[in-house]
């Protein structure tokens, strides 16, 4: 039995996907439309302590500690004024419950250091390799890339994002082949927010170090939220507000400097920690690694079909404002491998030679999906409420951020055991990786039995 993932998508979910079948002794190959995985996206990824061990568990761990920001404190404030409204030691409370710290991770480090912990990095990437077509058979899937290659496997993973290319081929096959397309047709992303991620430098700004700042609802009638966390030397930052036109299902386009100054102008005025204004930060901005795009939101209902599957963006996609888009995608991803690990190990035990039927992967990618819809659903409902509530204006938001929510905060309330218990420690784990990991005041739900 010769079984073979085809993962197209070359992003973090994709290489530790990867990951994850190197240590199940599953063949796979990644498909990168780009001329490389590594990039130099200055995008900051805020990495939960659950998701710090899943990476603790492929012995990332400590590469990831050497590059990650430090962060210890999370103060809110007035967008408007600058006062801030509340402070919590939660990145810190969630280290002592559970034994794994807050990572806050530039993208482009994340990548790289997948990468060059990835046995199969030379022979198994497979770079400007843009996909045009898939068509599943009976056994196996054929990938039809822009280049006129073929590349032949078993099954197809989607880990493209949320501009998914798999995601469309499979809607399309859905809707041939189904009795009543309507019913089972995916709907499209929506960007409803558009913002900049960005880096500037902190050396003459002053924004105090190892803060996570999050200014609410200033940047005039529409209202934005700006985040930012500093070192000594620069500043990571992230801007969201409402379009201007109205929500989308139009793919972002490519904002120009122009769009991005007029953009930034809009949100001069807003503090983004007490004595520091937007527009101090962009005047110090680093272009090269700062990127203006609209940002989806989309929970889909459908994750596969035939002998392909989504993962990630490409299925659940919220605004970065929560900070938990990558978690989601890498636990989900952590799922899938342990569904396709269980699946094959009971063919080798029933010494069968034949791969797994198309019913059979069916089966194990409908477990996928029901296992995952139900914990990533009350995530993104929450996201989705969270960055209609962070830029609203009003003095309804007023009066809850500045005499409600100081007191009941779910990351301060019991230091941060309702998001512990609740969210953090229900983590998934890669089930056929020996491995005990760290622990804290708060147990792990999920731990591997050796």
């Amino acid at each position: 039995m010769t079984f073979k993932v085809i993962i197209v998508g070359g992003g973090p979910v994709g290489l530790y996907m990867a990951h994850a079948f190197e240590r199940a002794n599953i063949d796979y190959v990644i498909l990168e439309q780009q001329d490389t995985v590594l990039n130099i996206s200055g995008q900051l990824l805020f990495t939960w302590p659950q998701t710090v061990r899943l990476f603790d568990q492929i012995g990332l761990l400590a590469d990831l500690e050497n590059v990650a920001l430090g962060i210890h404190h999370k103060k809110r404030l007035f967008g408007d004024n600058g006062q801030v409204t509340t402070t919590s030691n939660f990145w810190d409370a969630m280290q002592d419950n559970h034994g794994y710290p807050f990572l806050p991770l530039l993208r482009s480090e994340l990548v790289k250091i997948l990468y060059n912990h990835l046995k199969g990095r030379e022979s198994n990437i497979r770079v400007n390799s843009r996909v045009t077509d898939i068509r599943p058979h009976a056994t196996g899937v054929h990938v039809h890339l822009a280049d006129g290659s073929l590349i032949q496997g078993s099954i197809v993973v989607g880990a493209d994002g949320v501009h998914s290319r798999t995601r469309q081929i499979m809607d399309s096959l859905v809707a041939q082949h189904a009795l009543n397309p309507a019913r089972l047709a995916n709907k499209p992303m929506v960007s409803t927010f558009y913002g900049i991620f960005g880096r500037a430098s902190n050396v003459d700004l002053g924004v105090e170090p190892e803060v996570f700042f999050e200014s609410r609802g200033g940047g005039g009638e529409g209202g934005a939220v700006v985040q930012c966390l500093a070192t000594k030397d620069i500043v990571q930052f992230v801007t969201l507000k409402p379009l201007p036109g109205g929500p989308t299902s139009e793919r972002s386009p490519r904002y120009s400097d122009e769009e991005m100054d007029a953009y930034a102008a809009s949100l001069a005025d807003v503090a983004v920690c007490p004595g520091v204004k937007f527009g101090d930060v962009w005047a110090k901005v680093q272009r090269k690694s700062t990127r203006m795009l609209n940002q989806e939101e989309g929970f889909l209902d459908n994750w596969f079909f035939d002998r392909i599957v989504l993962v990630g963006d490409a299925v659940h996609k919220s605004t970065s404002v929560n900070g938990l888009g990558m978690t989601c995608g890498l636990h989900s991803g952590a799922v899938l491998a342990n569904e396709l690990h269980s699946l094959l190990s009971r063919q080798y035990e029933k010494k069968e030679e034949e791969e797994p039927s198309t019913e059979e992967l069916e089966g194990a990618f409908k477990r996928y999906q029901e296992d995952r819809k139900t914990e990533v659903k009350p995530i993104w409902n929450g996201g989705h409420a969270m960055i209609r509530e962070v830029v609203k204006k009003g003095w309804v938001s007023w009066f809850w951020d500045r005499f409600v929510l100081p007191w009941c905060d779910m990351e301060t309330f019991a230091k941060g055991l309702l998001v512990s218990v609740l969210l953090i420690r229900q983590g998934q784990i890669l089930r056929f990786v020996p491995f005990e990991g760290r622990g804290g005041r708060v147990p792990w739900a999920r731990k591997v039995v050796v």
